[in-house]
């Protein structure tokens, strides 16, 4: 079965929300088909205005 990538981002984003670290944003980084990096928006938690997923 492939893998949802984009699904994966929606979660990140949801539990960045959930954490009250940032707003809805979440990336996935994909290479050949395999993750190789993701991440979520700190920009609040931060107070970082780059720390953008």
């Amino acid at each position: 079965m492939k893998p949802d990538f984009m699904e994966q981002a929606i979660r990140l984003s949801v539990e960045n929300v959930d954490a009250n670290s940032g707003g809805p944003f979440g990336a996935v980084i994909i290479k050949n088909g395999e993750i190789i990096a993701n991440g979520a928006n700190r920009v609040a938690e931060a107070n970082d205005p780059t720390a953008h997923a």
